[in-house]
């Protein structure tokens, strides 16, 4: 071969040798790429509630490389949507498949936390930080460790939340996420300076970050700055207008503000958006109740039973809206069940409430339904009207002994704030029931507080009173109050 022709073909075998690793180098570069999207691309989904979407890209991703990245994220997305199972099995998969990445193991240790078993969940955290050496892998292994100690309820630890998210910023100071959980953890100790510094950190990092919008609107809604949440909410709407969470959260301001017809709009709009996934659905029958829309939250609840029928909160909702749509001994077979799984501390006023209700209802115990009553009342004084609701319906029913017995409580538990209607049909109660002296007391107390130009009914009533307990008319005490009645 001349010359030439050995030049040629070493430039040949050069130009291939170019072409393969230029070609290798840009998949490689693609398929990073393409990685980094979906995971991202799937905590999108995350945020903004559309949970089967997300299961979706991290199954793939899972499916595509069994790396210990992709089965932690795959756990992640399992932990969110209360597959603990599942989470527990990707996790193990993630350490199985890259000893040496540590974030499986923080999803085992938030396992461990949800279970409340503080001590396994520190040994897991322990393990995920010596397995993971690079700087970048390490901040994130620190920030998912803060973010686990806020993600359970009844198991947080904001101070190991902090220092764990402080840690992730020295490592990463570009890290918003970080700065998110420090912001959360200020917000659970209400302190709202700090909150606020932080989220707005993070929308120094990335001002379109819709998340740490919504976090400031959270902060307004702990300080009862309705109009601020409602602003920071739309302003992620102005954003982007298909962020879902954004509509739930303005569903809530509105709710909380009294406009239930906005409230139910921005409700059914987040539904609109985010993944009709039975989770989501649960959402939107608990919120169905609180606007009173109980028929429509039995349909969709009565469709979960499934997945839900063992959740304390499920069998709660099913007693509230057995109960408003007079399915009674249906709802005291659901609060029953409730009272026997839930929490002490988890329970409400309303749920003793609801309970003695329901007791009423069936034609249970009175004196023990209304003891849960006033027990409910007790625990949230704001719902004292439910009593005189119930004294109401007896009195509708002609059952006027427990109107009456009813009654007698409310006003004991109402003390100042018992008005003139109160004793008015406290003292009408006793009348028809013929316990006439507690008739005449209740007509006696309503004079004390009724306007002097409404004086006529009272003395009429307590006039009737004493002619029934003064029937052979010696004792004389009804004619002053006739006297009084027709001055």
């Amino acid at each position: 071969l001349d010359c030439f022709s050995i030049i040629h073909i070493n430039l040949h075998k050069a130009m291939r040798h170019f072409i393969f690793v230029f070609v290798g180098m840009l998949a490689l570069t693609i398929g990073q790429r393409a990685y980094a999207q979906s995971v991202e691309e799937g905590l999108s989904y995350l945020e903004q509630d559309k949970y089967a979407s997300a299961g979706r890209v991290f199954k793939s991703l899972a499916n595509a490389k069994a790396s210990g990245e992709n089965h932690f994220y795959l756990g992640y997305y399992y932990l969110s949507v209360d597959e603990l199972d599942s989470a527990r099995m990707q996790f193990e998969k993630g350490i199985a498949a890259d000893k040496k990445n540590g974030l499986s193991h923080v999803g085992l240790g938030s396992l461990a936390l949800r279970q409340g078993k503080k001590q396994e969940a520190k040994t897991h955290f322990e393990q995920a930080k010596s397995a993971t050496k690079k700087k970048d892998k390490k901040a994130e292994v620190f920030h998912r460790i803060g973010e686990a100690y806020l993600m359970h309820e009844g198991n947080t630890d904001p101070v190991e939340a902090v220092a764990h998210a402080q840690e992730a910023l020295r490592l990463n100071p570009n890290l918003a996420n970080a700065y998110v959980v420090i912001g959360d953890a200020a917000l659970a100790k209400l302190d709202g300076t700090t909150a606020a510094n932080n989220y707005d950190r993070a929308l120094g990092i990335n001002p379109k970050w819709l998340k740490a919008h919504v976090r400031l609107g959270d902060l307004f809604v702990r300080s009862k700055n309705l109009n601020a949440a409602r602003d920071k909410y739309n302003e992620a709407l102005a954003a982007d207008s298909s962020y879902a969470p954004a509509y739930r959260k303005l569903a809530e301001v509105y709710y909380s503000a009294r406009q239930y017809d906005k409230a139910l709009e921005n409700m059914e709009r987040y539904m609109s958006m985010a993944d009709k996934s039975p989770s989501n659905q649960f959402r939107y029958a608990g919120f169905l109740i609180l606007v009173g829309k109980h028929q429509e939250a039995l349909g969709i609840l009565s469709n979960l039973q499934n997945q839900y029928s063992n959740s304390a909160v499920y069998n709660r909702l099913m007693g509230y809206a057995n109960y408003e749509t007079n399915q009674c001994p249906q709802g005291l077979d659901f609060m029953n069940r409730y009272f026997a799984m839930a929490k002490p501390d988890a329970m409400l006023g309303s749920d003793y409430e609801y309970l003695g209700k329901l007791q009423i209802c069936t034609g249970s115990d009175t004196a023990q339904a209304i003891e849960n009553i006033v027990k409910g009342i007790g625990m949230d004084s704001a719902r004292l009207e439910g009593l005189r609701d119930v004294a109401q319906k007896f009195f509708d029913a002609k059952a006027y002994s427990q109107a009456r017995q009813v009654m007698q409580r409310y006003i004991s538990v109402a003390g100042d704030k018992a008005n003139a209607n109160d004793y008015y049909l406290a003292g009408l109660s006793g009348y028809f029931g013929g316990d006439y002296a507690y008739a005449d007391s209740a007509f006696t107390n309503m004079l004390a507080v009724i306007d002097s130009s409404k004086k006529a009914v009272s003395y009429q009533w307590r006039a009737k009173t004493r002619v029934r307990q003064d029937v052979e008319g010696t004792a004389g005490t009804a004619e002053s109050d006739y006297q009084r009645f027709f001055e």
